[in-house]
């Protein structure tokens, strides 16, 4: 035996000539008409198309996991900055909202740019929600002492922050629409470009073999004159 040669022995059970599921005479074998009826091709179909739905729905299981984990660090964040807000010195409190900010931000950043929106959209409500109430709290204590100042500034404060957070919450989604469609589009055209770079690549290497193989030099295509005639056919295709 050459050590220079390469020899294939096939494998055990092997015979030359003779297929897994087929008979000598080229007839079906029992394992065969089962692999081939059309109840197993049915339920290979079927088996693949459940896959792909389960595959779907996993995702979706998965997307939806993300959103309700953002929008729970997001509210978490809110009562975190609402206790800091009330004592600013505290250093224990201030480290406890960057962390829940920090956590938030990270579970936001792993939703899709649709996704996004609704999580701003229901942490917006609820921080909404909770400015309105803690001001209505202040509303009281105003009430009872009109000209204490610092509480009015409060007060102002809360009312302030509610109005932000309530319009942001309005307009989260129709931002984030707008942003996925930004984006979707950005896509499509950069899949575009990178066809047709490839298309024109492709009519050129195909130029330079026709010139090198086909004509022998004797004549020289141009890849313009080529994507010409590309174009000129198509024309004329549309006529049948």
């Amino acid at each position: 035996m050459n050590e220079n040669e390469l020899y294939h022995f096939g494998i055990k059970g092997m015979r030359w000539g003779v297929r897994r599921y087929q008979n000598s005479d080229g007839s079906l074998t029992s394992a065969g008409k089962k692999r081939y009826s059309s109840t197993g091709i049915k339920s290979a179909l079927a088996r693949r198309s459940n896959e792909k739905v389960d595959a779907s729905f996993n995702r979706w299981k998965e997307e939806t996991q993300k959103r309700d984990t953002a929008i729970d660090l997001g509210k978490k964040r809110t009562d975190a900055k609402l206790a800091y807000d009330k004592d600013r010195s505290n250093k224990t409190l201030k480290k406890e909202y960057n962390q829940a900010d920090k956590a938030y931000r990270q579970a936001l950043k792993e939703n899709t740019t649709y996704r996004k929106g609704t999580v701003k959209q229901e942490v917006g409500r609820d921080a909404s929600r909770k400015y309105l109430s803690e001001a209505k709290r202040v509303k009281k204590q105003l009430d009872v002492d009109p000209s204490n100042k610092e509480l009015k500034k409060q007060y102002d404060s809360l009312m302030s922050k509610h109005d932000v957070e309530r319009a942001n919450a309005r307009r989260a989604q129709e931002v984030a629409a707008n942003r996925s469609r930004k984006i979707a589009s950005m896509k499509g055209m950069a899949t575009k470009t990178v066809k047709a770079a490839a298309g024109t690549a492709a009519v050129g290497l195909g130029v330079a073999a026709i010139n090198r193989y086909a004509l022998n030099g004797r004549y020289n295509l141009r890849s313009d004159q080529v994507l010409d005639w590309i174009k000129k056919g198509k024309k004329v295709m549309q006529f049948f």
